[in-house]
């Protein structure tokens, strides 16, 4: 799967489950790609919100790449506090 087509469905999230309908492989492709490969905060919080909403799922296997992405240049305070509530 195309991560780039992954992203236009995370980002349609709140309009249609197309996302969620990913299997779990594809999910944390695009959620890595989102946290790991942006340059601003925009396709990371889409990915946490995603998180956030689907707190069972997948957040352990993120968890290095949510560590790793609070050290980016674009990662600012609230994104820091979102990122440590999904991780406690």
């Amino acid at each position: 799967m195309d991560v780039r087509h992954g992203l236009l469905l995370l980002e349609q999230q709140e309009c249609n489950q197309s996302f969620n309908e990913l299997n779990a492989e594809n999910k944390v492709k695009v959620l890595q790609y989102a946290l790991g490969e942006s340059v601003s905060v925009y396709w990371p919080n889409l990915a946490l919100n995603w998180i956030e909403n689907n707190p069972e799922s997948l957040a352990t296997i993120l968890k290095g790449i949510l560590i790793e992405s609070m050290g980016k240049h674009w990662a600012n305070q609230h994104y820091k506090h979102r990122v440590k509530r999904i991780l406690k």
